[in-house]
């Protein structure tokens, strides 16, 4: 639970009697094995160990405006905990840290840099102290330079990347089925068409045939119709007209012979 207490006096004063005794022989562990050139503030709640800025100016590199942080106590709502920041930034202070811990017989409740305990029975206070007299304030300063230059680098790097691609006029897209695309060379008035492969690229569908041409099912004629066809056929009209005429041949009887 943060505090807002502006001074680490008002601070112990408003904890449990309890957990102010707790904090105050930290505070004195603290305060007797850490590098002298820190100054114990409040700060983010806690009590908090910090590289002055007349030490080192930039200050935390998070918040510029703040000093740089090393080591925190807080009393929290489930817990007491100890911040050492310094074990998430140097690994071979880390294992050192969690072996000598391992080794005294101890419980170890920890994140990164947090170490979560309910009273001092439960941590080796020697193993603390031993660990606040590595830690080493200009290698802490060092490692945060390098995280401010990593940054920055990584900052222009993005920029560079940045300035390149609006520099150079493409624009990738991603093709579709049955789209193309364009992709802008850099040379003024030149460009490429980019086809999607033919295994996206939708098949064309069989054009049907038109009302038009579609055959219209025949249906059985009547017998009138049948009898009209067969009159109109030429054979047939032929012989109409030879019987009208008389020019046709007529069927005779048998002769009669003449007397004589």
């Amino acid at each position: 639970m943060r505090s807002d207490a502006r001074s680490v006096t008002e601070y112990v004063a408003s904890l449990p009697s309890d957990r102010r005794k707790s904090i105050e022989i930290l505070r004195k562990l603290l305060r007797t094995h850490l590098d002298p050139v820190l100054e114990e503030v409040m700060q983010y709640g806690m009590i908090t160990w910090v590289v002055p800025h007349r030490v080192y100016p930039a200050g935390y590199h998070c918040q510029p405006t703040d000093p740089l942080p090393v080591v925190s106590l807080a009393s929290q709502k489930n817990n007491l905990a100890l911040y050492l920041m310094p074990l998430y930034g140097d690994p071979q202070l880390s294992t050192w840290f969690d072996a000598a811990w391992k080794k005294s017989g101890y419980r170890l409740d920890r994140g990164k840099s947090c170490v979560r305990f309910r009273s001092l029975e439960e941590i080796p206070l020697d193993v603390v102290a031993e660990l606040l007299k590595k830690i080493n304030v200009p290698a802490w300063i060092r490692l945060q330079e390098s995280q401010r230059r990593g940054g920055a680098g990584k900052a222009n790097r993005a920029s560079s990347a940045a300035g390149e691609a609006a520099g150079s006029g493409k624009v990738s897209r991603k093709p579709q089925g049955g789209v193309t695309t364009k992709k802008t060379s850099p040379t003024a008035g030149t460009s490429k068409t980019l086809k999607a492969p033919a295994g996206n690229a939708a098949k064309p569908k069989k054009a049907l045939p038109s009302r038009r041409s579609r055959p219209t099912p025949s249906t059985p004629k009547t017998a009138e119709e049948t009898v009209k066809d067969t009159s109109s056929h030429p054979a047939s009209s032929g012989r109409a007209r030879a019987k009208s005429t008389g020019s046709g041949r007529s069927k005779r009887g048998p002769s009669m012979g003449r007397k004589g």
